[in-house]
This record gives C-alpha cells, structure tokens and sequence, in this order.
C-alpha cells in the first residue's frame, strides 16, 4: 500500500475495534461567534492627540501670564548674566548657578534688541568677582525703554524645558502604567499651578526639574537595557541637567544605588557583565562632564585644585594667623577668605587638574556656603558668638527667622499643591502597598520615589536655604509619574461599577486641580490650596518667592492709571526694578519712598529729603502700595524716587501697614492701602 493509501486508510485498532452502537444524532447547535476584543478607550492615537493637547494648554496658560507680570527678583540678574555670556565668552558675571538656562533666555536677545556696551566698561563688570546687582541695575537702566519687551522675548523661550519635563514625566508614567496613567501624570504637570509659575520665568527650578525627571528616565531606559548607546543617552542628559541646578548633583549619588537595586542577584554576574557595567558607568560620568565642559566652552578647565580661592566650610579649613590672603569686593567673599583657606592647598591633591570649568567650581562653592549658612562673625567681625550660623531671613507661618527650619519644605508643600493633586499623589502610596496589579515592580518603584525622598530630605535637614516651594520643585515630576498608577488601579478594578467609582474619584480628583488652576490664572506665583486659606491668605503662612517675588509692579503702575490716575503713591517694593524706570517710558507715575520704622535703616542711608526734614517723621495721608514680604517684615533693597540705587531695609521696616486693612491687592502679592488722617496719626506715634 502506497503512503497516500496508508494516509486514508483505517487504522489497525479502529478496524480490529467492534461496531459502535448507533446512537441519536442532536441538531448541531450554531458555532458561537468569536469574542470581540474589549474596546480600549485609550489608543496609541488618542493618547498622542490628548497629550498634545495638554502641553498645547500648558504653553497657551504659560505664555499669555507673561503680558501682566514682569521680571522678578532673579531675572532680573539672570538675563543680563546670559547676554554677557553670549558677547564674551565668560562665564564670570553671576556664576551663583550653572549657565544652561540663562545661555537660553538669552539667545533671542543677547546680538540685537538691548544695549550692552557701555556696561563692559563700568566697575561692576571690571572688578572681579563682578558686582551682578550692579550690571543687572545698570542693564535695566540702558535698556528702560524696552525693559520689559526684552524680558518677555526671553521669557518665551522658557517653556522649552517644561515640554522636556512633560514628555518625560508622561512617557515614564506610560511605560509603567500605561497609556491612561501616562495621560494623568501628563495632566497633573500641564495643570499644576507651581510648574506653571516657574515655567515661564528666566530662572532655573522648572529646568532643573525637567532635566532631572528627563535624565533620571533615560537612565531607567538604560537599567532595563544596558547598551552603549543607552549609556551616552543617559551621560550627555546628566550632564545637561547638572547645567541647570547644582543641587541635582545629588543624581551622581542616586544613580550608582539605582543600578545595585535594579541590578542585584544572588548569583555573582560574569567578569565580562561586570567590565562592561563599569565601561558603561565610566562613559556616563566622562560624558556628564563632557556636556558641562562644552557648555562653558571649556574656560578654566584643567585649573588645579590647590590654586582656588574657595569660600564654603566643605572646601576649607580655618586660616592660620601667619597665612597671607587675598581680598575681595565683595563683603561676604572677603570675610570668607579672611577665616578660612582651600582645604587641599598643601597637601598631595593641591597639583590634580580639576575636570570641571574654573565658574563651574566657583558657582558650586559659591552656592555650597549660602546653603551652609554664613557664620555671624562674617558680618559682625566682634560678635560674642561668631561661629553661630546665620541662613537666610526665612518666614513660615507668621515668624520671621535667620535659621532653617525642618519642616519648611514640607509645610510649603501642604500650602502650595492643589488638594486633587494631594489626593492623588496619596492615593498612589495607598495603590503601592496594597495593590500588587496596579504597581510596578519593587525597583521601578523604588526608582520613582528615590529623587524626591533625597532631595526633600537634602534641603529640609542639611541646608539653611527656606526660600521657597521652587526649591524642592524637581521632586514634583517623579511624584507625578508616581500618581500615573492610580489610573491603572481604577482601569483594572474586577467589576464595571467598581471601574466607574474609582475613575469618577480619579478624574474628580484632577478637576479639582485644573479648577484650582483656572481660578489663579494668571497669578500663578500666588497659588495658595484652600486648606491654606487661598492666595488672599497666603501671607500668613509664606511670603517671598510662594507669593511676592517682585512680580506684579506692571500690575500695580496699571491699576494706578485706571482707579488713582495723578495720584502720589507711597510705594515699597519688594523687587528688583525701581519704580523710576516707568518714567524713562514715558509711563511714569509720582511715587515716594514711605518713611521705615524707626532704626530700621542706618542713617547714612536715608533718603536726602529726611535727613534734612524735621524729627519726628511722620506717616501722611494718602495712597501707599507696599509689598507682602515687607509688610510681614522681610528685611530687603527699597527703592526711593530720589536715586536709582536702592537702600537696605532690616526686619519689620514697613510691618505697621500690617496695621491696616489693604484696599486691594495686585496679584496678591502688593497691598494697598488708603492712609486717613487718623490712622496716620496713629501710626506716626512710633516716631516720637
């Protein structure tokens, strides 16, 4: 039998096998169709249209703020810093942060638009280190005209960074969670009103973020598929965020612990495995330091170590009496190098070639002592207590304070986050550890939550820096991605209902934030929750830059010209732009300086029209627009209509307006006040 025979031929058994009984047939029922695959709301297309919508929003809210605020206290020095970068190639004029930002800021104005000659031949640019409150005054003062034109140019360009935050922040949470998760952690950073705030300003917190989460991200990439192209990628974008803020160098620290928690096994790795990590480690921090390098156009790389004149306790030890040193313009610099000498001049470490750019090094040590603290006897050479550390005048909940306070940053944070955005980021921790579907794995996880725990921790217990919520702004993003598995939660919830609740309680949830949004826009600076009372009572937990960073003066001349127009005004300011420079615009208004408290300002510094008025001083009548921070007391530079230098205001000079009920408030952060005559005469008594 041939093969095609055997192939349809019974078997041996069948046809050994005994009839089979005949049996009934039943009617053959129909074949059930093929199930239909579940309908998935969120496609590869609808997530992309819906996420550029999203960041399409974020610009549009960006962007438009920027026409009613102008620049605030530090771009009002970072701009100026930028454009000398791009004329002449140094990077010495402000190198208190690294350049990446300010570099950007300045492109669309630094060769055409502004005036900057003259100010390359003024003592301020000359003396070294140069005097950048001194170049900042005298850019605003050569370019009053434009001022503000030009910083809103620059402005535009600020954003840039905020879409880099939002594709990482979205595509993280996306590979985690999935499409819906990567939608929501997308939502909360294009609708958070402090991501907002910042993005749209020359200064380098949202940048910082961005390139943190961004950079920390390719990383990740690179953890689940360790290539040598990954490696580069994640190098050249450590480099690039370490441009932005100094402190994420931090990520130098954080990575390696990453790659043991992502990488640990029981079992030893190959020798080869292990050679090519190392490879792969040393290429990611010689690119890191490539990117830094190339930023700043390699000035001063190669400077060796002992030849620094540094400033910070970590770089330095006391100065011996018989030591020679040098000195310094600059008050706080020549203190510092009177008591203190570089740490390794002497010793075997002096001669190593430092990698980094000679402002790179400067800037970090610069920026180390103001997180240090300065010790008194800096300011105060006789004090009885020298050593006692004093930070920044700092103010939380009403108590105005030289000394850091732990719970600063996470008290701002309770204020300034919108109380959806809290709920969700909660709910996150709750899904981690009790929801296995919903969460990653341990070491993604861990990945996520390791950045914001270390830089929270880092500024709360080991700076005396209590500035602002901007400060530990780079942990929002990874809080963000954290929040994405709260959709993935409620999307695979067991039943329909059970699906409906919990994506009702995740969309009401952001409502709550973009509703929180719309209703400060476009005072984004001055968001405040609800359960802090809102922006009309956020002076009572927080001031500086979470309410009043100098940001609403064009808002201030505006509401002049329509509710007070010839009106004289008593203005004090919290900012860095005189008053005067309205009128070089041909927009001026007739302001005064109002008299401080009593010793509040040294003599010497008195406006000419008091020293030479009569004692006691008195409040008069009339109009006054004074700014939050200094009601509360912040002591800072105030502005008279007599000069175009300010004058050093200490503690409490302006808090008896706190004694008043402000009329109204420009953007929250200026009050202002209608003076009678009998409250000028009780206020006045504290001259007598």
């Amino acid at each position: 039998m041939n093969k095609k025979a055997r192939r349809h031929s019974p078997s041996r058994r069948n046809a050994a096998a005994p009839a089979a009984t005949p049996t009934k047939v039943e009617p053959q029922q129909p074949a059930e169709a093929p199930s239909q695959p579940a309908r998935v709301l969120w496609t590869a297309r609808r997530t992309t249209l819906v996420a550029v919508g999203l960041v399409a929003l974020h610009l549009v809210l960006a962007w438009a703020s920027l026409a009613v605020e102008n620049p605030t206290v530090d771009e009002v020095l970072h701009l100026p810093a930028g454009i000398s970068y791009w004329q002449t190639g140094s990077f010495r004029l402000y190198h208190h942060n690294p350049p990446l930002v300010k570099l950007i800021a300045a492109l669309p104005v630094a060769f055409g638009g502004c005036a900057t000659a003259p100010l390359y031949n003024t003592l301020y640019w000359r003396q070294d280190p140069p005097n950048k409150a001194g170049f900042g005054h005298e850019f605003a003062g050569l370019n009053a005209p434009r001022y503000f034109e030009i910083f809103f140019r620059a402005r535009l360009l600020m954003p840039l960074f905020s879409i880099v935050g939002a594709w990482a922040v979205c595509a993280w949470s996306r590979a985690l969670y999935g499409n819906a998760a990567g939608l929501l952690s997308l939502a909360l950073w294009c609708l958070c009103p402090n991501i907002l705030a910042h993005a749209r300003l020359i200064t380098t917190d949202v940048a910082a973020a961005s390139l943190g989460v961004a950079s920390t991200y390719l990383f990740w990439r690179y953890l689940k598929s360790p290539t040598w192209r990954r490696a580069a990628v994640a190098g050249v974008a450590l480099g690039l965020a370490e441009l932005t803020k100094f402190s994420l160098i931090l990520l130098y620290g954080l990575w390696p612990m990453l790659a043991a928690l992502h990488w640990f096994r029981p079992t030893r790795p190959a020798f080869a495995v292990v050679l090519k990590r190392v490879g792969h480690a040393l290429a990611i921090v010689g690119l890191s330091v490539l990117a830094i390098d190339a930023c700043y156009g390699f000035e001063g790389v190669g400077i060796p170590l002992g030849t620094y004149e540094f400033v910070c306790g970590a770089l330095t030890r006391p100065a011996r009496p018989d030591e020679p040193r040098p000195s310094s313009p600059d008050a706080v610099t020549n203190a510092a190098w009177h008591f203190r000498v570089n740490r390794f001049r002497g010793t075997p470490l002096a001669a190593l070639p430092v990698p980094l750019p000679k402002h790179y090094v400067l800037g970090f040590d610069d920026q180390k002592l103001e997180a240090e603290g300065l010790p008194r006897k800096f300011t105060e050479p006789n004090a009885p207590n020298g050593d006692e550390i004093m930070g920044y005048p700092t103010y939380l909940d009403g108590e105005l304070s030289q000394t850091s306070r732990p719970d600063y940053y996470l008290k701002t944070l309770l204020y300034k986050v919108p109380e959806g955005t809290w709920v969700l980021i909660a709910a996150s921790f709750v899904v981690l550890t009790w929801s296995r579907r919903a969460r990653a794995g341990w070491a993604d996880e861990t990945t996520v939550v390791a950045v914001p725990l270390a830089v929270l921790a880092a500024m709360s217990l080991f700076t005396n820096i209590d500035l602002g919520l901007r400060y530990v702004l780079p942990t929002f993003p990874f809080l963000f991605v954290a929040a994405g598995k709260c959709a993935r939660y409620a999307a695979g919830c067991a039943t329909h209902w059970a699906r409906v609740r919990e994506s009702t309680a995740v969309a009401a949830a952001l409502a709550a934030t973009a509703i929180a949004t719309a209703t400060i826009n476009p005072h984004f600076l001055s968001y405040f929750n609800l359960a802090a009372g809102g922006p009309d009572h956020g002076a009572e937990h927080l001031i500086d830059s979470n309410l009043d960073w100098g940001q609403d003066l064009v808002g201030l001349r505006a509401w002049l010209a329509k509710n007070a127009p010839g009106e004289r005004v008593g203005i004090a300011y919290f900012g860095q732009i005189n008053p005067s420079i309205f009128a070089a615009r041909g927009e001026g208004i007739d302001w005064f300086l109002p008299p401080p408290a009593p010793g509040t300002i040294d003599d010497r510094g008195l406006p000419t029209r008091w020293m030479l008025a009569k004692r006691p001083w008195t409040l008069e009548p009339g109009l006054y627009a004074v700014s939050a921070s200094l009601v509360k007391g912040l002591p800072w530079r105030v502005y008279d209509a007599d000069r175009q230098a300010p004058y050093q205001a200490w503690f409490h000079a302006f808090s008896y307006f706190g004694r008043l009920r402000p009329v109204a408030k420009i953007g929250y952060s200026i009050w202002i006040y209608r003076v009678d005559r009998d409250d000028a005469a009780r206020l006045s008594e504290m001259w007598k």
